[in-house]
């Protein structure tokens, strides 16, 4: 994906807010939003050309998210997907994480990985650190460079907290389906079918001390997955 924006302890009873567009070619495989197979504590999409994830949590609120950074090559990279997957399928500690991974054996990345608790970044030009109370957001470009995109992904993030959690929620798939025209460092909806790139994927997520409310929309095609994840204890058949 391409744009993360997050909140961070902004209310005493949500936690975590994320809002997340993935930009890719439409023609790389993909599976959108769903419980997965292989261990169905998680829930996230799948790349299904490399088996990583871009953006994935469990049902006890473990979560990590990452996007690319333009510019950033090395040999023979690894697949930053992976980066996600690993880090939801440990227990580690967010930070702890985030200070074991060797950033040159990716191509350019932003790696957002944490709990309801703790939430770190790392990045191939930033060393990892723990993300202080706010509203936190990275796209494509170095960690030094403020792209337009990234202002308006906190400034909605910041106008959407006001809302009660089901307008919050829409309110942020409606900013992150909404072009806005210009170049690519500000624009938050990418569609450019002659090259046929665009973005696949829109989610939000919404963590509340109980639950965590999953709300994807696929492009283009416009299909929406929605999933409410509890804890092992707590499962329904909401969430299968």
């Amino acid at each position: 994906m391409c744009l993360i924006a997050i909140a961070v302890h902004t209310s005493a009873h949500i936690p975590i807010v994320i809002a997340a567009n993935r930009d890719e070619f439409y023609d790389r495989p993909t599976r959108p939003l769903h419980v997965w197979d292989d261990d169905k504590n998680i829930a996230g999409g799948r790349d299904l050309r490399a088996g990583g994830s871009w953006l994935a949590v469990t049902r006890e609120g473990r979560f990590a998210a990452v996007t690319n950074i333009r510019g950033i090559d090395v040999t023979n990279p690894r697949s930053r997907g992976e980066l996600v997957g690993n880090f939801v399928r440990s227990n580690l500690d967010p930070l702890d994480y985030a200070q074991q991974i060797q950033p040159d054996e990716y191509a350019g990345f932003h790696l957002i990985a944490g709990d309801r608790t703790r939430v770190a970044h790392v990045a191939s030009d930033t060393p990892a650190s723990l993300l202080p109370d706010g509203i936190f957001a990275v796209s494509n470009a170095p960690a030094s460079i403020d792209w337009p995109k990234i202002a308006f992904a906190r400034e909605a993030m910041t106008e959407a907290l006001d809302r009660s959690p089901g307008q919050l929620v829409d309110d942020l798939m409606r900013f992150l389906t909404t072009p806005r025209g210009g170049p690519i460092e500000q624009e938050v909806f990418v569609s450019l079918p002659d090259r046929g790139y665009g973005t696949r994927s829109s989610t939000v997520i919404v963590m509340t001390e109980d639950e965590i409310a999953i709300r994807e929309m696929s492009h283009p095609g416009g299909a929406v997955v929605a999933l409410n994840l509890r804890g092992e204890e707590k499962r329904s058949g909401a969430d299968k």
